[in-house]
């Protein structure tokens, strides 16, 4: 497939074009083997660094907040062994 991609810089096309020649490859199986290497190397998600954080809620409500929202879910939900 022919592709047109816009709002390339002109020195980085010459890097890849230099790059997928060292390769030994043309640039279609270059670009290829980039985006595999991203897609397996990438993060799986945002999630593991939001909910691994240090005191996500600091700043967002009060400890007077917090204690309320802990005391009304333990009133209405039956916590397993207690």
């Amino acid at each position: 497939m022919d592709v047109c991609i816009k709002g390339i810089d002109e020195q980085k096309w010459k890097r890849f074009k230099s790059q997928s020649a060292r390769e030994g490859v043309n640039m279609g199986e270059f670009f290829s083997k980039l985006v595999e290497e991203y897609e397996k190397n990438k993060p799986k998600s945002n999630w593991n660094a939001i909910l691994s954080r240090p005191k996500t809620l600091k700043g967002i409500i009060s400890r007077e907040e917090l204690d309320t929202i802990r005391s009304d879910f333990r009133e209405h939900f039956k916590m397993r062994g207690k």
